[in-house]
């Protein structure tokens, strides 16, 4: 039997049957793969807790029937453990998890997006929990799959943006509308020029300067409404991780 390895990050796990685990792996060489750890629950020494959420882990496994693989070998390389220690670190974590297990299919490899997720999770285990990591980790996952919003000019007219005039977001369009343009943009919405430049540079910045990102208020405000609606337009569904970020917040 084939042996194949990668590095990989554990998205979800469920419990099938009486010892056995079905996990979604978000992998260096794959892209996303489901597989089964065959007596997982009853094992001490070959799993562990290896195939928990959020865990950075090196995967051993061979191909099974219906689609799914057969993991025979997970080792630990970082356990994030820390973001277990938080609450919104785990909702922030559960959000980048849920983006890319719904924004990917199967066996689609892109060793840029799991760099991403490795990266951000690195940064939530080791900081305090900002609305930042939430804004940049959605523009950079919707450049790399190919729904990069155009920023700086008009997505119908092309022409460049006067911030002094005004702008628009339009979901449909994919990006910023002109004053000019708007009639055609039934449904877009008003963004300042702050909110623009900001997720501009979101998309642009080195991800070793994530941490010291700070948006301003009204930023963090406008792009919180704009983003994560964008995200839904293009899937055709709301994520439940944000839906319930957003009623803890609510209630606080």
């Amino acid at each position: 039997m084939y042996l194949r390895k990668t590095d990989a990050v554990v998205i979800q796990c469920a419990d099938y049957g009486e010892s056995d685990i079905i996990v979604t792996l978000y992998t260096h060489d794959f892209g996303k793969i489901r597989g089964i750890a065959k007596g997982a629950k009853r094992s001490k020494r070959r799993f562990v807790n290896n195939l928990q959420p959020f865990s950075y882990i090196r995967v051993i496994f061979s191909e099974a029937r219906g689609g799914l693989i057969r993991i025979d070998q997970a080792d630990i390389i970082h356990p994030f453990f820390r973001i277990g220690e938080n609450i919104f670190k785990i909702l922030y974590g559960s959000y980048f998890l849920e983006l890319v297990k719904e924004m990917t299919g199967e066996r689609e490899s892109n060793p840029q997006l799991f760099g991403l997720l490795a990266a951000f999770l690195a940064v939530l285990n080791d900081s305090i929990p900002r609305e930042e990591y939430l804004r940049i980790f959605e523009l950079r996952i919707l450049d790399l799959l190919g729904y990069r919003p155009r920023l700086m000019e008009c997505t119908i007219c092309s022409q460049k943006v006067s911030f002094g005039e005004g702008a628009l977001f339009s979901y449909r369009h994919g990006g910023v509308v002109c004053k000019g343009c708007q009639v055609k943009a039934r449904g877009a919405v008003p963004i300042c020029a702050a909110t623009l430049k900001a997720m501009q540079m979101a998309m642009e910045m080195d991800l070793g300067e994530v941490e010291g990102v700070r948006f301003p208020s009204e930023v963090l405000s406008e792009s919180s409404q704009i983003l994560p609606r964008f995200i839904q337009y293009q899937l055709g569904k709301g994520l439940k991780s944000l839906r319930v970020l957003e009623e803890i917040k609510d209630g606080l």
